[in-house]
């Protein structure tokens, strides 16, 4: 069951079959030539071009432009079906109000901690200041001092730092995950869980619908809503046509007592502590925050809670109370897809583009637009030290594909492409300079950057930067560097399956 949603959804076999449909009418219409079939193939062609059109004039992204026109203008029978599926940039009503409600609880809710915002201009470049600025005037969440951060180089650190600090925990539990998993990892976090709600605490957890459809079984929802967690499902999977049903929570975030936070890319499953290995050896990595910067991940996960339940009537009992020595600076940030503000997006192009000495990139899948590729290109022809790290072992075998299908362009720019030969990275992290990073749950890929919603943290100057570039650094000896010599020494067949796929990358 699971393969056949994977299989209905995924829009490369939407697209391929419309194709089949569409040479099987213009079969039928050759051998049934009338003019009543005639007028008919006629109307849709000029419903096609129509559609053409209108895609052709928004004001979104040229990469996503052309993926649609191609098919629309092919499938001229059915171009109105294409469209449909994959072509409609705006959202329905429901989701905009959605999106509407949750930047209004976010304004609302930060306006309680207006005096913890802090953007220092002494201890700042003129170029971090200004991706400062920038990130709170798009995401509404501001930089934070006295805020000490955590980096874990693996799941299996992070996990144990998670149950730890929940052990800990005395108010409330914040949660939200894209997976939850039963196993090990979700199996003794949701025993602590339970045992604390049954203490009194407020235990909440936001899963997303889809990600945990067929992993957060109906026993595990029965067993923590029986001692007293409270259990919201984001986003709804319903039968429709509306792009909102792409607008998952891909977020990964835990709050403990409005003192504690955790993000990055791992998710509450087995695989990400390499108990239940998949895809050869998992990596992955985490951080935590102790201080004021954990009431912006608050904020994100109340707003989203707010959008099916009643607005809470005293929001200071979840504000922080700690304060760390902590050099440096830390800046959560979140984005509102279908709003064409691409926060994420700009602020990786920020980082590329103000680099001095280098960029190192993890990601478990490369595929990128125009401007993200210029931008690493043009970065690396100017002498910056661009690398980035791919998966080895892929865990979607289409998307690793097209992954393969950025690395000519980039490595003939100067790029260093690596391929974590042990398994599967997961990470999402970008180290500039030993001064800027970014870690959180967003991808380099349409997904992530255009539908999902994400989170993470910008740091500035903080000791963990240094943990990160070491950890980059020392996972390269477990990486084969691509040459582009080998990016030729393909089958003829891959190549040009590589370049359709990478033609559609905006729509899967």
């Amino acid at each position: 069951m699971k393969k056949l949603l994977k299989l209905l959804t995924n829009k490369f076999i939407i697209t391929f079959i419309l194709f089949i449909i569409e040479v099987s009418g213009i079969i039928l219409l050759t051998l049934y030539l009338t003019n009543i079939s005639i007028w008919i193939y006629i109307g849709f062609k000029a419903l096609s071009i129509i559609l053409a059109i209108a895609v052709i004039s928004r004001d979104s992204n040229p990469s996503y432009k052309l993926a649609l026109v191609v098919p629309v203008l092919i499938f001229s029978l059915f171009g109105g079906i294409v469209y449909l599926f994959m072509g409609r940039s705006r959202t329905g009503f429901k989701q905009r109000k959605r999106l509407r409600r949750i930047g209004k609880n976010i304004g609302t809710l930060m306006s309680y901690t207006n005096e913890r915002l802090h953007i220092p201009t002494k201890e700042f470049s003129d170029d971090a200041y200004k991706l400062v600025n920038y990130v709170t005037a798009d995401s509404g969440f501001p930089c934070y001092g006295s805020t000490k951060t955590e980096y874990y180089a693996s799941g299996e650190f992070f996990f144990d730092a998670l149950a730890e600090e929940l052990r800990k925990a005395e108010r409330f539990v914040f949660m939200e995950y894209f997976i939850y998993e039963d196993g090990k990892f979700w199996g003794e976090i949701s025993d602590i869980l339970c045992e604390k709600a049954r203490a009194g605490l407020d235990i909440r957890i936001i899963y997303d619908d889809v990600g945990s459809l067929f992993t957060l079984r109906r026993r595990d929802k029965k067993k923590l809503t029986s001692a007293g967690v409270k259990i919201m499902a984001f986003n709804r999977m319903m039968p429709s046509f509306d792009i909102r049903l792409n607008n998952r929570t891909h977020r990964k975030i835990t709050v403990i007592d409005g003192n504690v936070s955790f993000t990055g890319g791992v998710n509450i499953a087995d695989e990400y502590i390499n108990e239940k290995p998949k895809y050869g050896h998992w990596k992955d990595t985490a951080m935590k925050f102790v201080g004021p910067a954990t009431w912006s991940f608050t904020v994100m996960f109340l707003s989203f809670w707010q959008v099916e339940h009643e607005e809470e009537k005293d929001y200071m009992q979840y504000a922080p109370t700690a304060v760390s020595e902590a050099k440096g600076y830390v800046q959560p940030l979140s984005d509102k897809p279908g709003q064409n503000l691409q926060l994420l997006e700009n602020t990786f192009l920020s980082m590329i583009n103000n680099a001095d000495k280098y960029v190192y990139i993890n990601t478990p899948y490369l595929i990128i637009d125009n401007e993200l590729a210029s931008a690493l290109c043009l970065a690396a022809k100017s002498g910056v030290d661009v690398r980035i790290t791919v998966p080895h072992i892929p865990d979607k075998r289409i998307v690793f594909l097209m992954t393969r299908s950025f690395y000519p362009q980039l490595i003939r720019a100067g790029v260093k492409i690596y391929e974590y030969t042990p398994g599967f990275i997961h990470a999402k992290s970008v180290v500039v300079d030993d001064a800027c990073a970014y870690i959180g749950s967003c991808n380099f890929d349409y997904r992530s950057l255009y539908l999902h919603f994400e989170c993470g943290a910008l740091l500035y100057n903080t000791p963990s930067i240094e943990d990160m570039r070491d950890d980059y650094l020392a996972t390269l000896c477990a990486c084969e560097q691509i040459t582009y010599e080998k990016t030729r020494n393909t089958n003829v067949f891959v190549r040009i399956a590589r370049s359709l796929l990478r033609l559609f990358a905006p729509l899967l």
